[in-house]
This record gives C-alpha cells, sequence and structure tokens, in this order.
C-alpha cells in the first residue's frame, strides 16, 4: 500500500472520506428493468462517480480539498485516476495498493430518479485519529453513514481538534429508533440525507416532519430534494432554497455534488442560507449532463446566484 500523503504546509480545508465507483449509465429505458425483460438503453456513458464527483466539485470551486479514497492496479480505477488527473483532483489523500480493487456500479437514469446495480470488491478503511491530527481539515466531509465504532471515534476525534463534521447518509438500514442512531447524530455537525433517506429513518411521509424529527438530535440537518431544492432545520431555523430552473438529464451523483457545494459554502458563505444556495446551485447543474459533468467553476457561481429566493 503506497499513500501519496499530505506534509507540512499542505493542510487541505476539507477531507473528502468516501469509494469511488466506475459508472455505467443507461438512458431512455423504456421501463424499470425487471426479471425476464431484456431492455435496450437509448444512451448509454460511463462515468466516475460516487466521492469522484465530490472531490471534481471541489476541484472546479477551486476548494483545497483532500480526497482519502483506495485505487488499486485494475482498469476501473487507473480509468478513475486518470480522469482525476485530467479534472486537477488533488491527489496528495490517495492510496495504492498493488492489487485489483473493483467498484462498478451499473445505473439506470431517468428524468427525476436513478437506480444502481453495484459491485464492490470491499470496503476502503477510515482515516485514523491520527490521520486526521495530521491533515488538519476545516471540514471532514463523510460520504456515507454506519454507527460503527471505527466512525464514532474518527468523528469524535474531529471534535476534540474543533473539525466541523458534515455526513451523507447513503440509504442505510436504520431508523432513529435504532440503538446509537440518535447519539452518532448528536455528534455531526451537519447532517445531510436526501428526501426519501429522511423520510425512511423517521418513518414519516412528510419531508419536514421528517427534518424536524432528525433536528431534534442533529443540530444542522440539511435535505436534498431533487427538483425541490433543499431544505435546511439549523439552530430551530428554517431555511428553503428552490432548484434551479433546469433540464434534467441524468440524476446520478447530483447529491454528490451538493455536498461539495454546500461544504465550499460553510468555507466562503456569512450563512448556512448561502451555503445550501451554493449546493443547490452545484446538485442542479449536475444533472444536466451525465454524472455531473457540467459542475460548475467558481467564476460561473455568480451567474446563479439568488439570495433573495432563500426564506
Amino acid at each position: 500500500m503506497v499513500v501519496n500523503g499530505a506534509g507540512p504546509g499542505s493542510r487541505h480545508d476539507v477531507m473528502v472520506v468516501g469509494e469511488y465507483y466506475f459508472d455505467l449509465i443507461f438512458r431512455g429505458l423504456p421501463e424499470v428493468p425487471k426479471i425476464s425483460a431484456d431492455l435496450w438503453a437509448e444512451e448509454f456513458e460511463w462515468v466516475p462517480g460516487a466521492a469522484y464527483s465530490t472531490a471534481l466539485a471541489f476541484a472546479r470551486l477551486g476548494t483545497s480539498a483532500g480526497w482519502w479514497c483506495q485505487f488499486g492496479n485494475d482498469i476501473f480505477s487507473r480509468m478513475i485516476l486518470e480522469e482525476a488527473r485530467r479534472e486537477n483532483i488533488d491527489d496528495r489523500l490517495f492510496i495504492h495498493l498493488d492489487r485489483p480493487l473493483r467498484r462498478v456500479s451499473a445505473a439506470f437514469s431517468f428524468v427525476h430518479d436513478r437506480g444502481f446495480i453495484s459491485y464492490a470488491e470491499e470496503p476502503d478503511p477510515l482515516p485514523t485519529p491520527e490521520d486526521l491530527a495530521r491533515i488538519r481539515p476545516r471540514i471532514l466531509l463523510l460520504q456515507g453513514f454506519s454507527l460503527d465504532t471505527e466512525r464514532r471515534r474518527l468523528i469524535e476525534a474531529a471534535r476534540e481538534l474543533g473539525i466541523t463534521v458534515c455526513s451523507d447518509c447513503q440509504h442505510v438500514d436504520y431508523r432513529l429508533s435504532t440503538p446509537g442512531m440518535e447519539e452518532m447524530l448528536g455528534l455531526i455537525d451537519v447532517f445531510l440525507p436526501n428526501a426519501s433517506e429522511t423520510k425512511a429513518l423517521t418513518g414519516e411521509e412528510d419531508v419536514e416532519r421528517a427534518l424536524s424529527s432528525i433536528a431534534r438530535f442533529c443540530p444542522t440537518v440539511v435535505v436534498k430534494c431533487g427538483a425541490d431544492g433543499a431544505i435546511a432545520s439549523s439552530k430551530g431555523r428554517t431555511t428553503r432554497v428552490p432548484a434551479l430552473a433546469v433540464e434534467a438529464f441524468d440524476t446520478t451523483g447530483a447529491g454528490d455534488c451538493f455536498n461539495a457545494g454546500f461544504a465550499h459554502g460553510l468555507l466562503t458563505e456569512p450563512d448556512i442560507g448561502g451555503a445550501i444556495e451554493l449546493g443547490v446551485i452545484c446538485g442542479s447543474l449536475a444533472v444536466t449532463g451525465y454524472g455531473g459533468r457540467n459542475l460548475p467553476f467558481k467564476e460561473d457561481l455568480t451567474k446563479y446566484r439568488r439570495r433573495e429566493a432563500a426564506i
């Protein structure tokens, strides 16, 4: 195993922790795939996915972000690494293994939603508290969620170091009633589920009621609502930001791109409303092309700012 590593003077503002996936995207299917049906897509593309989309968004926004991710010597890893170099994604936290590490998803993409069939040979190990102390980011962005002891130790170490912890949800099988769930949410500064994950966690069918339920335990909860933008609860205040008026092409990776825009906003905006708006801009533009390829650059953001829309 080879870790590129970040040495003295190379501190990152954001540390992204999440796996890569090699996404095969099928569009224009006549129906959702099912057993005994041979479906033909009208369009196909492959793109680097999962936390790659987040790292790409940070690179385009000019955010100093390191991506903690393992790569093998297989063709999928090599193609992702080639794309990362082409997009000038910071590689100092990449971990290189001298063996295959395949992570592949086949996405069937529709206008307003998508599904996946995925395969991963093994999960990425989390950074240790010692790794975190060495890198010292301002924000730790966890692209997954779990209740395991290793993740809790990492989050507790971040809190001791004064690092803001943001965590996605990623369709876990937990409920608010799951033992340890309330305590874990209390350790996280910002929780970033999407609308369906929020409903599943709480058992509520209404997003606002589900948001209120989670906000009892986590200081800031931001719910990604796709074409409806985002809604958040922070310090007792509810903020809504509508999505941009764009034509959805492929929704794969939109949530990952939202996370990057939001974290960028935490570093650059005067309030939570501005951070949510930047998340919405990145998430909205991500759906206009395959797998987030249409993400904005920093200089593009002013074209899409609508601060008066946040209430």
